[in-house]
């Protein structure tokens, strides 16, 4: 062969070493920029899971905006601040009987 070829074949090669090991670099850099977009994707996904909830019962969401505008609008927010705690609370004893029994 040609030593002008090979030395093309030689720097080819360091090239492509090169190559691969910016593409780890750049992996790795990149890294908390991929956790950020999985949650981003998660909050979409339940954004359009409550869109296609909200338009497959559109008789309920109709019920919660007529006793939004009948109620005050203090009992409504004090009802809502039960529920939305009642509802962290059974998450959470839900999360940690699911993750306490795993443990046993």
């Amino acid at each position: 062969m040609d030593q002008r070829l090979i030395d093309l074949y030689v720097q080819r090669g360091r090239l492509r070493e090169r190559i691969a090991s910016q593409r780890g670099q750049l992996a790795d850099s990149l890294q908390p920029l991929g956790t950020a977009l999985q949650t981003v994707d998660r909050g979409r996904a339940l954004a359009h899971k409550a869109q296609v909830w909200l338009t497959a019962h559109p008789g309920l969401v109709t019920a919660a905006v007529v006793t939004l505008l009948i109620w005050q609008p203090r009992a409504v927010l004090r009802t809502a601040r039960r529920v939305f705690s009642l509802w962290s609370s059974w998450t959470r004893v839900r999360e940690w009987a699911s993750t306490g029994l795993r443990t046993l």
